[in-house]
C-alpha cells in the first residue's frame, strides 16, 4: 500500500475548519480506509477534517487493520461494540466542531463527480437548504414523504428545482448539513436499522429544508459487513409504533 502523508500543517487546509467528514463504521475496516484514502486523494491540503467512530469488534477494528489510514484522521473514536447506526452518527456530532458535517456510509468512496467543495459551497449559497444530498452512484433519487396517519408513503418525486438541485423530503446516506441542524433532530438511537426514514420524516415535521444536486456524487459498492442482517422487523416495527403507523410503502 502507497503511503500517507500525515504531516499535512493546519493552516494550509481552508475546508477543516469549516467541515467535518463523520464517518460511523463496523466491521468494515477495508472500506473505511479507501474512503479515507479518497478523500485525501480528491481533496489534498484542502481536505475536511475526517473522524471516525469505530464500534467493532477487536479484531475487526479500523485502527488495528488499517493503521496508516488511521494515523491519518484527525479523531478516531473506539466504543464499546456494536452501539448501532444511529448513536455512532450522534457521537460523531457531538464530537465536532465544525458548522458543516459530511455523512456517507463507510463503503462510499469520494471521485472525480463528488466535487465535495463545490456541494458545500451550494448548500452555503442557499438560504433555504439545511441538507445537501449528492446522489449514490446514479442512485438515492430525490423522493417526497406523504402520511395519511396510517401508512407513510415513500415516492419518487421533488417539490422543486433550481438547476440540478431538486428539493424534497428524502435522501440517500450521503449527504452535507449543518451541524446545528442535525443536533436538533439527532437519530433514534432505539433504531439501529430502519432509523433513515424516520430520521426524514421528523425532518419534514421539523421544517428542515431537504435538497438533493443530481450533478454530484459518490461512489458505492456494497459489502455488508461479516454477520450484518438487513431485515430485522422488530426495528421496523418499534418505528411504526414510535409514529402511530400501520405500514412504510416506498412507491
Amino acid at each position: 500500500m502507497d503511503s500517507i502523508q500525515c504531516d499535512i500543517p493546519e493552516a494550509a487546509s481552508s475546508m477543516r475548519d469549516q467541515v467535518t467528514f463523520c464517518i460511523k463504521t463496523i466491521h468494515r475496516p477495508q472500506c473505511c480506509a479507501a474512503l479515507v484514502r479518497s478523500i485525501l486523494e480528491h481533496y489534498g491540503t484542502n481536505r475536511p477534517a475526517i473522524h471516525v467512530l469505530d464500534d467493532g469488534m477487536p479484531e475487526l477494528r479500523f485502527s488495528t487493520n488499517c493503521p496508516t489510514e488511521a494515523a491519518v484522521v484527525d479523531q478516531l473514536i473506539e466504543t464499546d461494540f456494536d452501539i448501532g447506526l444511529s448513536a455512532g452518527r450522534n457521537r460523531l456530532l457531538d464530537a465536532g466542531e465544525t458548522p458543516i458535517v459530511v455523512f456517507t456510509d463507510d463503503d462510499h468512496l469520494v471521485t472525480q463527480r463528488t466535487k465535495l467543495p463545490e456541494l458545500v459551497a451550494k448548500l452555503n449559497k442557499h438560504n433555504d437548504i439545511d441538507l445537501l444530498s449528492a446522489l449514490s452512484n446514479d442512485e438515492e433519487r430525490p423522493r417526497l414523504l406523504q402520511s395519511n396517519g396510517h401508512r407513510l408513503r415513500i415516492h419518487r418525486g421533488f417539490l422543486k428545482q433550481r438547476g440540478s438541485i431538486r428539493w424534497c423530503h428524502y435522501v440517500g446516506n450521503c449527504f452535507v448539513a449543518y451541524r446545528d441542524v442535525l443536533k436538533a433532530i439527532r437519530w433514534d438511537e432505539s433504531l439501529k436499522v430502519e432509523e433513515h426514514w424516520d430520521f426524514f420524516w421528523r425532518c419534514k415535521v421539523a421544517g428542515v429544508n431537504v435538497a438533493c444536486d443530481v450533478s454530484h456524487s459518490f461512489r458505492h459498492e456494497h459489502i455488508d459487513p461479516p454477520g450484518y442482517k438487513r431485515h430485522r422487523p422488530q426495528f421496523l416495527r418499534r418505528g411504526l409504533e414510535k409514529h402511530g403507523l400501520k405500514k412504510v410503502i416506498w412507491r
